[in-house]
């Protein structure tokens, strides 16, 4: 925020750590915008679709549910699931990229090198990063939340 500006704030409640929900700490967080509504995407709402044949998936099997849809216009958040052996290969977007593993075992690479990435563990990559992630060659499959900004440009590289 630049100095000067000025944003609404409000204060929420959020449990502080290691306090057990007896005291809880303020915390102030952004105003919600008047014409949005909370929006609950049901566990048996939306479709998983199988995505192998994206011209960006190689090496196995590729499933994807996008979970923001219209309800958000500056997040879009869908969860991938890879089979094994499955990954998009070489890619930059134009936002920068969370990926959170939500289950299995994978990888995450850029052009420095890969890292191996279990459930819990969480890649931030940068918009305009040559990366690519996936189950690849571990041996199990792999689910991720993939978080980026609405309307985000996604090349598919040559290695």
């Amino acid at each position: 925020q630049r100095r000067g500006q000025r944003r609404a704030l409000h204060a929420v409640s959020v449990p502080r750590a290691g306090v057990r929900g007896k005291r809880r700490a303020r915390m102030l967080a952004p105003a919600k915008e008047a014409d949005m509504a909370l929006h609950i995407l049901k566990s048996d709402d939306g479709e998983t679709i199988e995505r192998t044949d994206a011209a960006i998936f190689e090496g196995g099997q590729v499933w994807g549910r996008a979970l923001t849809g219209a309800a958000s216009g500056q997040l879009a958040v869908q969860v991938v699931q890879f089979g094994p052996g499955a990954r998009a290969g070489w890619h930059r977007h134009t936002s920068d990229q969370v990926l959170y593993v939500v289950s299995g075992i994978g990888k995450v690479g850029d052009r420095a090198g890969e890292h191996v990435v279990s459930a819990g563990d969480c890649a931030v990559i940068p918009a305009g990063e040559d990366h690519w992630h996936g189950a690849h060659d571990t041996g199990s499959p792999m689910a991720h939340l993939a978080i980026m900004a609405a309307g985000s440009q996604t090349t598919v590289l040559e290695s």
